[in-house]
């Protein structure tokens, strides 16, 4: 039975997501070969795409509406409360909009994703007495400065490769008058080095490879993760400079024994990677002119679909490691093509201290020695 893979250590997720899933395709009169890619008989690489992404939702659709189904003894769903913020009443460097995006679609856009990761991240250390947060890709700030202007008892790094992303995130902490965040200008490798301790990780479209690194690395701590993937073509792609540490490479994936067992052809040669390919490619939806798009869309329905996929692929990998965790959605619907949400929650024996079990017991006094 798919569903007894993913049974163990279940977080509900949102019910809404299935009705913004569109149903797996009929099932197919013969097999579809594992290798996809150059077989005798497909006239056109859309043949070849759509062959692959049959296939693999075919094989996978049962394991991937199953999680987003949750489970239906659960009395609460992981669906956060949307923090309703007055941004016009907020100072002006929490505005992610601020000085950068003039069209008002694009603004109102930007900051329901900041909203609602931020939203997301608040209610995953909502019982903790001062957080350790930290933002990975984490550009000028977008969400760290709003969680540390919001838990000003929480200590919050921004962790960020450019130097000018680096500049413009000190200066908007300046002029918001910040001292709870700093800034780390460096890899996410550079950044496991340092050895600062941290709670939660949270990343706003941190791209390809760059989540695998930060939820392979929140793991070893045996800290939290709430991180929003973007580029997901890239974790197929051969470039190296697509590698983002912490020892992930490109086409490492699929992750999760789950999502390999069930894509392997059934002949067992091992076949498994095109499907996931095509899969891990086909979620990376474009937009029109101006960022907009119709939820409701083919395109939009079928980015989604293979979204879920991958991350479903990543949160069942850490499962295996012990953790627990959920899938969501940003919020409202729209405002962002990838709009997935991937929270991972450690075992309880290490809590979401980075491994001290005894931090959340001891209280403000003891976490601040």
């Amino acid at each position: 039975d798919q569903t007894d893979l993913v049974a163990r250590s279940r977080t509900p997720a949102p019910p809404t997501l299935m009705d913004v899933l569109p149903p797996p395709p009929p099932p197919a009169e013969t097999s579809i070969p594992g290798h996809i890619p150059g077989r005798v008989g497909f006239r056109r690489r859309s043949e070849q795409r759509q062959a692959a992404l049959d296939q693999a939702w075919r094989r996978c659709s049962g394991l991937v509406l199953a999680e987003i189904q949750g489970d239906p003894s659960a009395s609460s769903s992981t669906a956060p409360v949307p923090l309703g913020l007055a941004w016009a009443e907020l100072p002006a460097g929490l505005d992610p909009a601020e000085g950068e995006l003039e069209d008002e679609g694009r603004a109102s856009r930007k900051r329901d994703q900041v909203a609602s990761l931020v939203a997301h991240a608040l209610a995953m250390v909502a019982d903790l007495p001062n957080p350790r947060i930290v933002e990975f890709g984490a550009g000028s700030g977008h969400v760290g400065v709003l969680l540390a202007h919001l838990r000003p008892e929480a200590s919050v790094a921004l962790v960020e490769m450019k130097e000018y992303s680096t500049t413009v995130a000190k200066q908007r902490m300046e002029s918001v008058g910040l001292k709870n965040c700093h800034v780390f200008h460096g890899t996410v490798d550079g950044y496991a080095e340092s050895g600062e301790a941290w709670d939660l990780a949270v990343g706003l479209h941190t791209c390809g490879l760059l989540t695998d690194a930060v939820l392979h690395l929140a793991v070893r701590r045996g800290a939290a993760a709430c991180v929003v993937p973007c580029c997901y073509g890239q974790v197929a792609a051969f470039k190296e400079d697509h590698n983002r540490g912490q020892g992930t490479a490109a086409r490492m994936q699929p992750l999760s024994r789950a999502l390999a067992e069930t894509l392997a052809p059934e002949n067992g040669d091992g076949g498994h990677g095109d499907a996931y390919a095509w899969c891990a490619k086909a979620a990376d939806f474009t937009t029109g002119r101006g960022g907009e798009f119709d939820p409701a869309g083919a395109g939009f329905q079928t980015a989604l679909r293979c979204m879920r996929t991958v991350d479903a692929d990543r949160l069942w990998w850490a499962r295996e490691q012990g953790y627990s965790g959920s899938l969501g959605l940003l919020t409202p619907l729209g405002c962002s093509p990838k709009c997935c949400v991937v929270r991972l929650v450690p075992p309880k024996a290490a809590s979401v201290q980075g491994g001290d079990p005894e931090r959340r017991e001891a209280g403000p006094e003891s976490a601040q020695e």
